[in-house]
């Protein structure tokens, strides 16, 4: 049996989403009263070839039944007394009822549910309940595909405006930063003279606490500069790789190092034990440093005092090399690990705000290992401390 023609569907005035509803696909054609009889409906079928149902409905607008063409002409035409029938011994009396506001989706999933679909197949669109008008499978079926090809052309729409803001803000940070980093040097060169007393001593000591706390704070504010930068550019993919063979146990002992004084004043051990034996990596060892710097001062941050941090490394059976950080500090649930995984995201407890912070360690050292082709894997547990690894793929991994 060939499908139905498609019935012109009246316009819809408003929010243009409303088309895409069951109240996109009701056609308003006349419904036939409860007590009418067959040959109403017979005769409505044959003035009219691409009806393919009627509705039928009380005084007061209330769907009672459905009369579907193929239930009907045939019996019409094969005996004239099924014209004298009344329409209630013709007509499906539990019809499918939808609300005008139900989605096409919705429609599908109870069209599938209750009655299995043809593209003959009717229903009954409503409104409070009231008659609305008759809606068809085969409207159902063009109207989805438009709905989904609307869709389509907004989310390329939406991505090619992401992509120009991202790169209008990458753009902007580049120039900020150089803006930015031109006087910053200047007044940090300043402070440490000030600080030195290069040009002779002070007369009141304090001045020269004041001009370290300002060499600090530029300090400071030039590593957010250059984390903002370095993000955008890896969000972007636009951040480069300078590949070497690395020996990742010297990278590591140099960043324990870097990181002992700061963690001794905290109380915290740091303890490298990274086997020498470990192979060589192809990486950027700048990008390396700085990613076990991030971990190592994250994981520094949140750990007590008498607390440890342990840097392990091993190569892995399927060939990936481990670096790990685990600490012995506060931990953290599930939502405080997607908040620390975000730009900005910092987690609010009486470690944390006894730390200067930016929030972009983590973001951008798990951007820095997926340049590298690996990930970052976190295991955390609240009050049993922390465990980040940086996996390297067995590519980067040279063999003895």
């Amino acid at each position: 049996m060939t499908p139905p023609p498609s019935i012109s569907r009246a316009p819809i005035q408003g929010d243009e989403e409303a088309v895409y509803t069951a109240a996109g696909l009701a056609v308003p054609v006349a419904p036939l009263a409860v007590g009418g009889s067959c040959a109403e409906a017979c005769d409505r079928f044959s003035r009219k070839a691409d009806l393919w149902a009627l509705a039928v409905v009380e005084r007061d607008g209330r769907p009672v039944g459905l009369v579907e063409r193929h239930n009907v002409m045939g019996r019409c035409a094969a005996s004239a007394e099924t014209a004298a029938l009344p329409l209630a011994q013709v007509m499906d009396p539990a019809p499918l009822l939808i609300e005008a506001s139900v989605g096409l989706s919705e429609i599908g999933r109870r069209l599938a549910r209750l009655k299995p679909p043809t593209p003959q197949s009717s229903f009954i669109v409503v409104e409070d309940g009231r008659y609305r008008g008759l809606g068809a499978v085969a409207d159902l079926m063009l109207l989805s595909i438009e709905q989904s090809d609307l869709r389509a052309r907004q989310l390329e729409a939406a991505k090619r405006q992401a992509d120009q803001a991202n790169r209008a803000k990458s753009a902007f940070l580049a120039n900020m930063s150089h803006e930015i980093r031109t006087p910053l040097n200047a007044m940090m060169g300043f402070a440490e003279i000030l600080e030195q007393e290069v040009l002779g001593a002070h007369a009141i000591p304090l001045y020269g606490e004041y001009a370290r706390d300002i060499a600090d704070s530029g300090r400071h504010l030039m590593d957010l500069i250059n984390d903002l930068l370095d993000l955008s550019k890896a969000e972007a993919m636009r951040l480069e790789l300078s590949e070497v063979l690395i020996d990742v146990s010297r990278v590591v002992s140099s960043g324990a190092r870097l990181l002992s004084e700061r963690a001794s004043r905290n109380g915290v051990r740091i303890i490298s034990a990274v086997p020498p034996s470990l192979p060589p990596l192809r990486a950027d060892e700048r990008k390396l440093r700085q990613m076990l710097l991030n971990l190592l001062s994250n994981a520094v941050k949140f750990t007590p005092s008498d607390g440890v941090v342990t840097v392990g490394g091993h190569v892995a059976g399927n060939g990936a090399l481990w670096l790990s950080v685990h600490d012995t500090g506060i931990g953290m649930s599930g939502e405080d690990l997607a908040k620390a995984m975000e730009p900005w995201g910092q987690i609010d407890n009486a470690l944390g705000r006894g730390h200067v912070g930016t929030g972009l360690g983590l973001p951008l050292t798990k951007c820095l290992i997926e340049l590298h082709g690996g990930r970052l894997d976190v295991v955390s547990t609240p009050d049993r401390g922390t465990t980040m690894a940086l996996v390297f793929p067995a590519a980067r991994v040279e063999p003895r």
